[in-house]
């Protein structure tokens, strides 16, 4: 058999089992969390690391290429890590009340929706940045809109259920001088409803995040164009889905830490030199796109950032920071002292 082959075997192969991750990980659940043991040799582990077993609420799950690549390319294992993950989470607030019922031991969160839980004294500690943010603004080729300022009087159209990339946004419309709250007339529509809206002049932007915004950008690049994103400036570098863990469970498994965040980062560092095979197993899923269309938004968005201790830290507080600006939390208040408090540390 030729590398060709073998290669393209593999691939298929790791596809099969990303699109059954879902129905697989919710049959895990009760009994393989209680009775697990590592199947692989103590060859592929790394660093010997005992058994150890995590239940985390993933928002989305069964479309995630980290978790897929994390899973079907033995990351996990190697850390001798039992990751189950809980079924049918598809949003930030199932995956919080899961933490809270302590249906699971760790959740996956948007920095912007874990702050004010944290800070409203959610008991639960951020361990690792899980990627960097892909929220885009677009705005039609039409308008006279070439600065954020310009959007001063507007309407900008989220869809429903788009608090943090309205949040987002307004931290970059308020650092530009403009009152988000007073400058920016908010508009909430279906996702199918956003383009024509914008072509139409019924609304001067829209916001969202990949893979939507990309796929409306691909197909429809002569009529729209993107004003502003997370993919420059001082956010490129930063992540925006964080993986935090419950108290409860970190004090009965503390040297869990360090092979869950080392396993995340190896399953991302696999990703951002595999960009082409990702965008393969993305295909099935956003069948809206092709696999090139895929790739492209992949190569765009900023791969790779998953910080841990010091840069975590140093991140979280530059979010505390930009809630002040929004006068979300007192000015009086330590971002850094806070930042800390809210981030574990490990031994990398």
């Amino acid at each position: 058999m030729t590398t060709h082959n073998k290669s393209s075997k593999s691939l298929i192969s790791r596809r099969k089992t990303f699109f059954g991750i879902g129905a697989t990980l919710a049959l895990v659940g009760g009994g393989g969390y209680a009775s697990y043991y590592l199947s692989s040799s103590p060859k592929q582990r790394i660093n010997d690391y005992p058994p150890q077993s995590i239940r985390i609420a993933w928002p989305k799950s069964e479309s995630d290429s980290l978790l897929a690549i994390a899973q079907t390319e033995g990351f996990f294992e190697k850390y001798a890590l039992n990751v189950t993950i809980l079924p049918n989470i598809q949003n930030h607030l199932q995956a919080m009340d899961a933490l809270k019922q302590n249906l699971c031991d760790a959740a996956v969160l948007s920095a912007l929706d874990w702050l004010p839980e944290l800070l409203g004294g959610v008991p639960a500690r951020l361990l690792v940045g899980i990627s960097g943010g892909n929220f885009r603004l677009l705005a039609s080729r039409k308008q006279r809109i070439d600065r954020l300022i310009d959007l001063a009087g507007l309407k900008i159209a989220t869809h429903r259920h788009s608090a943090k990339e309205r949040l987002f946004f307004s931290i970059l419309l308020r650092r530009k001088g403009l009152n988000p709250e007073q400058n920016i007339k908010w508009v909430e529509m279906e996702k199918e409803e956003l383009l024509p809206a914008l072509l139409s002049n019924q609304v001067q932007a829209i916001i969202g995040n990949d893979p939507l915004m990309w796929e409306i950008l691909s197909h429809a690049n002569k009529q729209v164009f993107e004003l502003a994103g997370s993919q420059s400036g001082s956010w490129s570098s930063r992540a925006n889905r964080i993986l935090g863990m419950n108290n409860q469970f970190l004090n009965t498994n503390p040297n869990i830490t360090t092979p869950l965040a080392l396993s995340i980062r190896h399953a991302s560092k696999w990703q951002t030199e595999h960009l082409q095979e990702t965008s393969m197993l993305l295909a099935d899923q956003l069948k809206a796109m092709s696999s090139k269309e895929i790739l492209a938004m992949l190569k765009n968005q900023n791969q790779n950032i998953v910080p841990i201790n010091n840069q975590l830290w140093e991140q979280v507080a530059q979010y505390i920071d930009e809630f002040k600006l929004l006068g979300k939390v007192p000015n009086s208040l330590s971002s850094s002292r806070t930042a800390r408090q809210f981030c574990l540390s490990i031994q990398s």
